[in-house]
C-alpha cells in the first residue's frame, strides 16, 4: 500500500469515528432524552467501541475526545438542560475516557495481531508453493533416471543369454533401486502431508485381494528371517469394502514390514476383523509381532518424522513409515493404538472407518501380469509417437513399444513432437511433462487444436509427486498419466483403455488359472445364450465370441467387460468354469 491510499485510509476511519459520534449524540440527545434516560453515556460507549475495532488506536481515542467535547461545549446548545450537572459528572467523564482509551488499545493489538496473523499465513503458504515446487522438481528429477535403472534392468533379466553372475547382479540393482524409490517416496509423501497436498480416493476394491498381495510380497522377506507371517481373518471379515485402496495398502505395508524388520524369532501376525455390522462399520487390523518391542517412554515417539527406536545396529531407513501411517490413519478418520513389552512383543491396533461394498461394485482385479509378447493379430497397425527429453527414458519406452509391435517415432521435446504430429498422424502419444522449448502441457493444447488433434489419445509420462497435477493435466487436454518409474503392464494397460488394443502375453494361452466368473453375473443370462457361449468357447470360435459378448453387453455390461477381459487373452478357463458352476447350481436346486 503506498503512501496516497494510508493517507486516504486513515481520513475514511477518521471521517467515520465524527460520523458514528455524531449519530451516537443524535440518539442520546431525542428519543433517549425525551424519555428521561439517566444512562449518561449509553450511546457513545458502542461508538467508541465499533470506531475502534475498525479504526484502531487512533481512531478510537479520536471518537473518545469527540464524545467529550460534544457534552461539554456543545451539549446546551441543542438540549435546554447541561450534561454536566454536578462535579460527580466530571468523575463520569474520567471513566468514560479511561474505558474508552482502554478499548481503543485493545482494538489496536487485536488488529496488530490480526495483521501479523494474516503476514504468517502469508508466508506459510508461500514456504508451502516453495516446497511443492521443490517436491515437484525433486521427484522429477529422482524419478527420471530410476525410471531408466529399473526398466532396462527389468529388460535385462529376461535375456536368455544372461549367466547366473550377471542374473544375481541384475537382481541386486532392482532390489537397490526399489529400496531407493520406496525411500524417496517416503520423503516425499510426508512432504506432501505437511504441504497439505494429499487428496483421498474413496473408491472400491476387494480388501482380500490386497491383503492376499500383500502377504505373497512380504512372506518371502519372513521366510528370509526365519519367521511365520500369519494372516488371520474374522469370520466376519468384509471382502469388499469402499476406502482408499492406495493409503490402506501403504498403512498395511509399512506395519507389517517394521514388524518384520524388528522381529528375529517367532511370527507375524496380520488379523483383521471389525467392530459392528451397519453400512458403515470400522475395520479392525492389527499387527502382532514376537520382536524386540518398544519401551513405555519411546512409544509416544515413534510416530514423530525421523524418529527411530532401538539398537543402532536395526534403524536403517528413514525413520519416516509409522509417520505417514499415522498421518494417513487420521486422513481416513481411524485412530493407532500400540501396546508393547520389550523383549516380548508388539501389538499395533488400526481401527478404521469403512463402507461396505458388493461385488458387482469392485471391477475385475484380475489384471494380467505376464509379459506382452506381441499384438493379437486382426488389428490395424498402431502409430505411436513418444514426446520426451531424457534419452533413457526414449529408448527404455521405445523398446518396450517395438518389441509389442507399436510402429514408434521419437521427438525430442513439444516443439518436435507438434511437427511430427502433423506429418505422422499418430494413433497415441505417451507425452513427458516437464521438456525444454515446450512443456507437455502447452504442447497437447496445440495438438488438440490441430486437424485431427481432438481423436488422437494422450497419455501423460510423469514424474510428478502430487496427485492434484492430474487434474492440470487432464484440464490440458490429456487422457491419462503413467507415474515413473512405470511397471510394462502399466504402460500397456493404458494403451488398452485408451485405444482399445489388445495384446498376446506370455504363458495367456493355455493357462491353468482355476479362477472363475461369479456365477450370479452368469445366472443374468437365459439358458440359450450360456449355451451359445459355452460352444464357441470350447470350438474357439473367436468371431462368434466376440459377437455373444457383444449381444451381451446390451443386457449386462459389467459382466460383458469381464468376459472380454478374459476372451482378449484366450484365457477362456475362468469363463468355462463359471458356466459350468451355474449348471451344477442350477440342477442342484431342481426337485
Amino acid at each position: 500500500m503506498d503512501k496516497r491510499q494510508m493517507l486516504n485510509q486513515t481520513w475514511t476511519l477518521y471521517a467515520l469515528a465524527l460520523l458514528l459520534v455524531a449519530l451516537a449524540s443524535a440518539v442520546r440527545i431525542w428519543p433517549l432524552h425525551d424519555i428521561g434516560s439517566n444512562l449518561a453515556w449509553l450511546t457513545y460507549y458502542p461508538a467508541v467501541m465499533v470506531v475502534a475495532i475498525y479504526g484502531g488506536l487512533y481512531a478510537g481515542l479520536l471518537a473518545t475526545i469527540l464524545s467529550c467535547l460534544i457534552v461539554t461545549f456543545f451539549w446546551q446548545l441543542l438540549v435546554a438542560t447541561p450534561f454536566i450537572k454536578v462535579p460527580a459528572d466530571y468523575l463520569g467523564m474520567l471513566v468514560f475516557i479511561i474505558t474508552g482509551s482502554l478499548i481503543s488499545s485493545v482494538a489496536e493489538a487485536m488488529r496488530r495481531a490480526k495483521a501479523v496473523a494474516i503476514t504468517e499465513r502469508e508466508k506459510a503458504e508461500a514456504a508451502n508453493l516453495a516446497k511443492s515446487v521443490f517436491l515437484s522438481t525433486m521427484s522429477h528429477e529422482l524419478r527420471t533416471p530410476l525410471n531408466a535403472i529399473l526398466g532396462f534392468s527389468s529388460l535385462m533379466q529376461s535375456d536368455p543369454a544372461l549367466t547366473q553372475g550377471q542374473r544375481e547382479n541384475l537382481d541386486i540393482i532392482n532390489r537397490s533401486g526399489g529400496h531407493l524409490l520406496n525411500l524417496i517416496n517416503d520423503v516425499l509423501d510426508m512432504a506432501k502431508i505437511e504441504a497439505g497436498r494429499v487428496e483421498l480416493d474413496i473408491k472400491p476394491f476387494d480388501l482380500g485381494i490386497l491383503l492376499r498381495d500383500i502377504t505373497d510380497m512380504l512372506s518371502k522377506r519372513a521366510e528370509e528371517k526365519g519367521l511365520q507371517l500369519l494372516l488371520d481373518q474374522s469370520s466376519e471379515f468384509p471382502r469388499f469394502i469402499k476406502s482408499d485402496k492406495d493409503k490402506l495398502r501403504q498403512v498395511i505395508v509399512n506395519l507389517v514390514s517394521n514388524a518384520i524388520k524388528y522381529t528375529n524369532q517367532g511370527s507375524v501376525t496380520l488379523r483383521l476383523g471389525v467392530q459392528s455390522h451397519s453400512d458403515l462399520f470400522r475395520l479392525l487390523i492389527e499387527v502382532e509381532d514376537t520382536g524386540i518391542g518398544i519401551n513405555k517412554n519411546d512409544q509416544t515417539r515413534i510416530f514423530d518424522p525421523f524418529v527411530q527406536v532401538g539398537k543402532p545396529a536395526t534403524q536403517k531407513g528413514t525413520g519416516l513409515g509409522l509417520s505417514i501411517v499415522r498421518e494417513y490413519i487420521k486422513l481416513l478418520g481411524g485412530e493407532i493404538i500400540v501396546e508393547s513389552t520389550p523383549e516380548v512383543g508388539s501389538l499395533f491396533r488400526v481401527i478404521l472407518p469403512v463402507i461396505k461394498a458388493e461385488e458387482s461394485d469392485v471391477l475385475d482385479s484380475g489384471t494380467i501380469n505376464e509379459k506382452v509378447i506381441g499384438l493379437q493379430p486382426g488389428q490395424q497397425e498402431y502409430r505411436v509417437l513418444i514426446v520426451e527429453d531424457q534419452l533413457e527414458n526414449q529408448l527404455l519406452l521405445q523398446r518396450l513399444l517395438t518389441d509389442a509391435g507399436f510402429t514408434v517415432k521419437l521427438a525430442q521435446n513439444g516443439k518436435e513432437g507438434i511437427a511430427l504430429f502433423e506429418s505422422y498422424h499418430p494413433h497415441f502419444i505417451w507425452m513427458d511433462r516437464r521438456m525444454p522449448v515446450m512443456d507437455g502441457l502447452e504442447t497437447t493444447k496445440r495438438i488438440r487444436a490441430l486437424a485431427g488433434g481432438k481423436e488422437v489419445k494422450i497419455a501423460a509420462v510423469t514424474a510428478s509427486a502430487f496427485a492434484d497435477q492430474r487434474h492440470e493435466m487432464l484440464a490440458a487436454g490429456m487422457d491419462d498419466f503413467v507415474r515413473k518409474p512405470y511397471r510394462p503392464s502399466e504402460i500397456f494397460d493404458c494403451m488398452t483403455r485408451l485405444l482399445g488394443v489388445r495384446f498376446i502375453h506370455e504363458n495367456a494361452v493355455g493357462t491353468t488359472a482355476a479362477s472363475t466368473i461369479s456365477t450370479a453375473l452368469l445366472l443374468t443370462l437365459n439358458a440359450n445364450l450360456r449355451k451359445e457361449l459355452n460352444d464357441a468357447l470350447v470350438l474357439g470360435n473367436t468371431e462368434q465370441i466376440s459377437n455373444l459378448i457383444i449381444l451381451i453387453e446390451q443386457q449386462h455390461s459389467e459382466l460383458a467387460e469381464k468376459l472380454r477381459h478374459y476372451a482378449s487373452t484366450y484365457n477362456y478357463l475362468p469363463i468355462l468354469n463359471g458356466l459350468e458352476a451355474v449348471e451344477n447350481q442350477i440342477k442342484e436346486t431342481k426337485p
